[in-house]
């Protein structure tokens, strides 16, 4: 059987290649999946295809956000069945014999058959979101400020406003801004990184936000998270840091210290996949409720996507996700 893969072999370098792969010599718990749509994760295939991520190797095979139907499985594997789809987190490719225990993030999650593979693919996100609220004991009556109206930022402002608590949102991109908007969010604020601090104070009558969360990967917003969040409050570092930023870091290690502030790692690795002892919180409770979600279009995921595009098409697809963030927001890829 021939696949073709997505590969990125160097900064800007971006090619599909295929590739022989061979079923019968398929494990007990792996299983031959067909891919049918996957999702272009921002933040992490854009830091791979543009060098920002130091020390990055390559070549890498992009990608974690994928559904396809399964085609054959092995003997142990019981939670799935042939004809099955699933949401799973393989890279971006049109055939692969996956095996969960040694993907990027453990997900084979069968989908319930009135969700569409665009909702699929994007469940991944949702998930990813969630961490945001999962890391923090949140309480009613708190105010919660988002940073960076993306796709991680759009979908925690929406679980969060579910949850009954005060959102703010807040992104100095203002198209990001208008489509939070469209989708009900009703405190969302266009306002420059250098006026950020400033208003979310004014928001909260100088008292600051009681959990900030970062959902953009970059230092400085990190910063200003820090610097907006009330005492006793929570930062949440739900997006992942990766380019060089300098800065005087003693205001901030001051204003942890002072408003004794707890900071989270949000990285979606904290728990696990199936319920364990000890834990009530799994990857598998989470996406049923988000599935719930999508039916009720509380997530409207059509909303969010931009772009649906081929295989062949990645790079332009990178660069508009890179250089035009007013036309592109969330790229779905299709292999039927």
């Amino acid at each position: 059987m021939i696949a073709r893969s997505i590969v990125i072999e160097g900064i800007q370098k971006v090619n599909i290649i295929e590739e022989e792969i061979n079923p019968g010599v398929m494990k007990s718990k792996e299983c031959l999946i067909e891919s049918i749509a996957s999702f272009i994760s921002p933040g992490t295939e854009l830091s791979r295809a543009y060098g920002l991520k130091k020390g990055a190797t390559y070549p890498v095979r992009p990608g974690y956000c994928s559904v396809g139907k399964i085609i054959e499985k092995g003997s142990d594997l019981k939670t799935v069945e042939i004809g099955d789809t699933v949401l799973f987190s393989g890279p971006h490719a049109s055939h692969q014999i996956y095996d969960m225990a040694k993907s990027d993030g453990g997900v084979l999650y069968k989908l319930d058959p009135r969700l569409s593979p665009n909702e699929g693919a994007m469940m991944m996100m949702c998930w990813i979101a969630m961490n945001g609220i999962l890391t923090v004991d949140v309480k009613l009556g708190d105010t919660v400020v988002i940073f960076g109206m993306g796709n991680l930022g759009m979908i925690l402002s929406i679980l969060y406003t579910e949850m009954g608590v005060k959102v703010i949102g807040i992104d100095p991109v203002a198209h990001r801004c208008e489509i939070a908007r469209s989708m009900g969010l009703k405190n969302v604020i266009h306002c420059a990184p250098e006026e950020q601090i400033k208003t979310i104070l004014e928001l909260t009558h100088q008292k600051g936000a009681d959990i900030v969360i970062d959902a953009t990967g970059m230092s400085a917003a990190v910063e200003n998270a820090v610097l907006s969040t009330g005492r006793n409050g929570h930062v949440v570092l739900l997006g992942t840091p990766r380019t060089d930023y300098v800065t005087n870091i003693t205001p901030i290690l001051n204003a942890i210290h002072m408003k004794m502030l707890t900071v989270h790692g949000a990285l979606n690795r904290r728990f696990p996949f199936e319920e364990k002892e000890g834990s009530r919180i799994s990857v598998r409770r989470s996406m049923d409720y988000l599935t719930e979600l999508m039916l009720k279009k509380t997530i409207d995921v059509e909303k969010f996507i931009s772009h649906v595009i081929k295989p062949e098409d990645i790079m332009s697809a990178y660069e508009g996700l890179m250089y035009h963030k007013d036309q592109y927001t969330s790229v779905i890829i299709r292999w039927e």
